[in-house]
Parts: structure tokens; C-alpha cells; sequence
């Protein structure tokens, strides 16, 4: 199975997350490449949040990637002002060949992001609306500067279900 785990990262801890996991999958034999979504220009906290909640569209670099040669996909997120950053939309709206593929989400934020909550929702919503197969694989971590403080215990379970073993 090539698998790509696409993610956005502010701070990094959303970066920290989509390595680990790639490890893990690499560790079960998996092919994985990473693909960060790259803002054209980083908003700071408040610009961000505002985005966030509004749902004003932040331009991203890398349009149109072709992600045809994945079996599957993780998209990883953080969470700001309790949503899920337009930047997924931006980067998703324009992504060759994601038609039918399964996706698991996986989100941190500076709270423990729900299965339920609002940010996975409109994630999801995204994803959907664009074709893709949204499991109901999810993770959720609560991280502080570069730590994760809670749901650590949940990434292996994680990634066996995503799996499928």
C-alpha cells in the first residue's frame, strides 16, 4: 500500500505528528511519503484564528498535486479557534486524482480535538465534498510546544485500524 499523509503545520506540532505516524507506518512495512500543504504566507496566531473561524480562503503554494499514485491518504491538521484551517480546503479543492480514496484525519490542537467535534466535522466536510472516502479512523492529540499531552496512548490503535489489521 503507498500511502501520503498531506498535513498543514503552523507551529510544527502537526509536522511532528505526520512524521511520527509515517514512521509507524514505515515500521509495518508501507511505502509513505509526506506532502505539506505550504501556505504562500504563514498567518500569525490572531490572523489565523480569524481565517479559521471565518473561513477566509489562505492561498496555498502547492496547487494541483497529483496524489493518483496513493492507495490511501492521512490528512493532518491543527486546530485553530476551535476549527479546522481554510488551508485544507485551499489545498484539497485543487488536488489531482483523489476521487475515491480511503483517508484517515488526524488533528492537534491546544485542546484534545473530539471524534465528534466541530473541527473534525468540517474536515471531513472538505474531504467529501471533493471525492474522497473519509474513514472513521481519527486521532486527536492535545499538544504543547512540540509535546504531546494527551491521546499519545492512541497512535498505534490508530494506525492498526487505518491498516486494517
Amino acid at each position: 500500500m503507498s500511502i501520503g499523509i498531506v498535513y498543514y503545520s503552523r507551529t510544527g506540532n502537526t509536522r511532528m505528528i505526520a512524521e511520527l505516524l509515517a514512521d509507524k507506518l514505515k515500521q509495518k512495512d508501507q511505502t509513505v511519503d509526506l506532502i505539506e500543504i505550504e501556505a504562500v504566507k504563514n498567518p500569525g496566531f490572531f490572523s489565523a484564528g480569524r481565517a479559521a473561524m471565518k473561513q477566509i480562503e489562505i492561498p496555498v503554494k502547492n496547487t494541483n498535486v497529483d496524489l493518483g499514485k496513493y492507495s490511501s491518504l492521512v490528512v493532518g491538521s491543527p486546530t485553530w479557534a476551535g476549527s479546522c484551517p481554510p488551508l485544507i480546503k485551499t489545498f484539497f479543492s485543487s488536488a489531482k486524482n483523489v476521487k475515491g480514496k480511503k483517508t484517515a484525519l488526524f488533528m492537534t490542537g491546544g485542546g484534545l480535538p473530539e471524534p465528534q467535534g466541530k473541527q473534525r466535522q468540517m474536515m471531513q466536510q472538505y474531504l467529501t465534498e471533493n471525492g474522497l472516502m473519509v474513514s472513521d479512523d481519527f486521532l486527536g492529540l492535545q499538544m504543547q510546544k512540540g509535546k504531546i499531552r494527551q491521546g499519545e496512548q492512541s497512535i498505534d490503535g490508530f494506525v492498526q485500524s487505518f491498516l486494517g489489521k
